[in-house]
């Protein structure tokens, strides 16, 4: 895709999270049952930058409020949110400006 660290990712508004049974789960909202393999468990990582996504924060401030909570480098943190947001973007859960 080619996010970067100046990227406003948003949530699409066709989709669902929730916590179930400790998991972290999108499911985007769909017209057809094959569509329901589109359904992504997150990890706890997925799940801090999933809630941090609110189409105002770019990339880089999503990466400096993780920072405050997790011990992480800078530099990998940031390639991690950039391809998860990459990722969500193709699977069209996370749109970008």
């Amino acid at each position: 895709m080619g996010s970067s660290a100046d990227t406003v990712p948003r949530k699409s508004e066709n989709v669902v999270f929730r916590k179930v049974a400790g998991e972290y789960i999108l499911v985007p909202l769909v017209a057809s049952a094959a569509d329901v393999e589109s359904i992504f468990n997150l990890n706890e990582t997925g799940a801090a930058i999933w809630d941090k996504v609110d189409g105002k924060k770019s990339i880089k401030d999503i990466v400096v409020e993780i920072q405050g909570e997790y011990e992480v480098e800078d530099n990998q943190l940031e390639r991690d949110v950039i391809s998860f947001v990459d990722e969500m973007t193709e699977a069209k859960l996370i749109e970008v400006q």
